[in-house]
């Protein structure tokens, strides 16, 4: 048992390490805030969350987030999850990204669907068309307030509110509150905020 242990080490290694670089890679390099781009709030994720405690298995998922000194907003994101029903499969184009001023490494993004790839009939409605807002919320936990990077699964009106523009105005605290029961552990990758 020693012997297969030790000679499934270096492998595994390997392939941690391999998983980790196509994380970064699919990051890229962080940016510099204030540096002369412009950007005084960045946050990007990529990997795989576990929503099985919502019986929703796992979902990959990659997204950027940029909020520049004079307001304007950029970036895009894409959630891919299975259902026993079908795929859940949504791209897009951030429009909105705030943070909790309380807790900076919690943030929420909302933006405007671009393809919706989705096979599941629940998630094929008026809702859930080119052109409509969604939008989700995040964590970072190197900051350490949260005990891991997490996500939420993506909303859609009427679920909370009814526009991105209103989700990334809602308070941090009070009601609605930031719901820890309702944002997911990732099982591979990273989220970083940025403020």
């Amino acid at each position: 048992m020693l012997a297969l242990r030790s000679r499934l080490a270096p492998a595994l290694i390997i392939a941690l390490a391999a998983c980790g670089s196509e994380v970064d890679e699919a990051l890229g390099p962080p940016v510099s805030l204030n540096q002369g781009n412009g950007v005084d709030l960045h946050v990007e994720g990529a990997g795989v969350v576990d929503f099985t405690a919502a019986g929703a298995g796992l979902g990959d998922f990659q997204f950027v987030a940029h909020r520049k000194t004079d307001g304007s907003v950029d970036g895009h994101f894409r959630q891919r999850r299975f259902r026993p029903d079908g795929v859940v499969d949504f791209s897009g184009v951030v429009t909105c990204v705030t943070i909790d001023p309380a807790f900076p490494g919690r943030a929420r993004i909302a933006g405007v669907v671009t393809e919706n790839n989705s096979t599941s009939p629940a998630f094929l409605t008026e809702n859930h068309e080119v052109g409509d807002d969604v939008w989700f919320r995040v964590t970072d936990a190197e900051l350490g307030l949260d005990p891991a990077d997490a996500s939420t699964t993506y909303g859609f009106k009427p679920t909370l509110v009814n526009t991105s523009e209103e989700y990334c105005a809602l308070p941090f605290t009070g009601l609605p509150a930031w719901n820890p029961g309702s944002i997911f552990p990732l099982k591979q990758g990273t989220i970083r905020v940025k403020p």
